[in-house]
């Protein structure tokens, strides 16, 4: 294959010589050559190699070695040996089945294209492979945790319901503020706005739902989840008020419900992950209210995490639309970072 790097593995200078003169002259390169296993590191470091060829020779079982070093630096790359045949060859497939490291064995000489067509074949099996996960890791950044859970059960997922404390981010006047910019410059800062709370929510042990625009929904679960919430909203509210774009932050605690959302009676049709319940709609609210740089929680969550610094602010008997019974809650403002 055009453009793939490969490093022949030769303690023979002519016949490394060769070998390189002919896989650069059917458009396979650039080609490395190298005397020994030793010499493949720095190789393997200074740029990604696509593969490593072991020109082996009988009772030379220690170039062999240069396969494990490819496994184990690089294991995107192929690894195929060229071995005589006899006794030769019976000591490489004893090495690749004891090692696993050996990708592919061919047999000396070259008389037809079988080498050539097999090392094509490896080449494109292995550039398959990164693309596919290259494809995972993207979507991976485009998809919450539970969603990807759920793609790996074998039919309809079924919603799970768990004890949760959902937090939510929302900018301050961001209507106005969007009208006062460069599309692509509020764009910009967006962006960095949230990818710094994405950071400190994972640093503090929540997992991000979905982005609502200008703000995020997370959860934390699991022992200590009021606190972790708790402590975490204080810490992105300590910084907002330093951002081009302040916000203010919900936290609620109670059961929510997960699963994917979305036509479920059509296959293939596009369906969304979700976390949904009153308590999820509690904290939306709850957001609503704080002010820019301000976290604005239940009571019952500071009752469970105890936080003294800085000084919790009761709000007593608030009515938020949804719910039948007022709601005692607390609010934080927290010294600017």
């Amino acid at each position: 294959m055009a453009g793939s790097r490969i490093v022949v593995v030769d303690s023979g200078e002519r016949t490394a010589a060769l070998l390189a003169a002919e896989l650069s002259r059917r458009g396979f390169g650039p080609v490395d050559v190298v005397e020994q296993a030793a010499a493949l590191p720095p190789l393997l470091a200074a740029a990604p190699v696509d593969a490593v060829i072991v020109n082996h020779r009988y009772q030379e079982d220690g170039l062999l070695g240069a396969c494990n070093v490819v496994k184990q630096l690089a294991s995107d790359c192929a690894t195929l040996v060229a071995s005589s045949s006899g006794p030769a060859v019976a000591a490489v497939r004893a090495f690749a089945r004891q090692s696993g490291s050996v990708d592919a064995i061919v047999e000396k000489p070259f008389v037809d294209e079988r080498f050539y067509l097999i090392l094509t074949e490896l080449l494109t099996t292995k550039a398959a492979a990164r693309n596919a996960r290259g494809r995972s890791e993207r979507l991976a950044r485009l998809v919450p945790a539970g969603a990807l859970l759920s793609v790996g059960e074998s039919g309809d997922p079924q919603a799970e319901l768990f004890d949760a404390a959902v937090l939510f981010t929302d900018i301050r006047d961001s209507s106005r503020l969007i009208t006062q910019m460069a599309p692509r410059e509020f764009f910009d800062l967006l962006n960095q706005v949230l990818s710094e709370q994405t950071s400190r929510i994972h640093a503090g042990q929540g997992s991000i739902v979905k982005y609502t625009g200008d703000g995020v929904m997370a959860i934390f679960q699991g022992m200590g989840r009021s606190y972790l919430a708790l402590r975490c909203g204080l810490e992105l509210a300590s910084v907002s008020r330093r951002q081009g774009l302040p916000y203010g932050v919900g936290i609620a605690q109670g059961l929510v419900l997960a699963g994917l959302l979305g036509d479920a009676w059509q296959t293939g049709q596009r369906r969304q992950f979700d976390v949904i319940g009153s308590t999820a709609h509690l904290a939306a609210r709850l957001c609503a209210r704080s002010e820019a740089g301000q976290v604005v929680a239940t009571a019952s969550i500071n009752q469970v995490a105890q936080v003294v610094t800085p000084l919790p602010q009761p709000i007593e008997k608030v009515s938020f639309r949804g719910f039948e019974h007022p709601i005692d809650c607390v609010a934080f403002t927290p010294e600017p970072a």
